[in-house]
């Protein structure tokens, strides 16, 4: 028997990041498990952020109360969380803070040079999480609906 309680899924607003959401979702029903989930604002040194990064948490904080209400996950969300820093480091930490039992997130697929250099946020997640990490890719067989 498959026990899942606390499913935690990163999301960047992304359709990918929709598409785990979905995941996560479906998975909370299944198991009657709760989603928690954690955005990141990263903190670029090359960016200005004239207007600071508390109204930028702000603003992620709005958008993730709606995209909740959007996906209809209202009652399947227990928690969130908008961190800032570097995206890997956040959701590593809300996970170990939560006793997540499972990740559920999207990856981009980094190519190239700067795959090389910086790797994925969900390749970093994947080899340090304290759970199982289900990685929902953007061109593969949906077995959810």
């Amino acid at each position: 028997m498959i026990k899942i309680k606390k499913i935690i899924c990163p999301v960047d607003f992304s359709e990918l990041s929709r598409k785990a959401m979905q995941y996560a979702n479906e998975f909370a029903r299944l198991s009657d498990a709760k989603v928690f989930l954690v955005g990141v604002v990263e903190n670029d040194p090359t960016i200005n952020y004239s207007h600071g990064l508390e109204k930028e948490g702000a603003d992620e904080e709005q958008k993730l109360a709606a995209l909740i209400n959007e996906e209809q996950m209202a009652g399947i969300v227990a928690d969130y969380a908008i961190y800032e820093g570097s995206a890997e480091e956040c959701i590593l930490d809300y996970a170990k803070r939560q006793e997540a039992d499972i990740i559920i997130m999207g990856s981009h697929g980094r190519r190239g040079l700067k795959r090389m250099i910086l790797g994925s946020v969900a390749e970093h997640v994947i080899r340090r999480a304290p759970c199982p990490v289900l990685v929902v890719k953007e061109n593969e067989h949906e077995f959810i609906q």
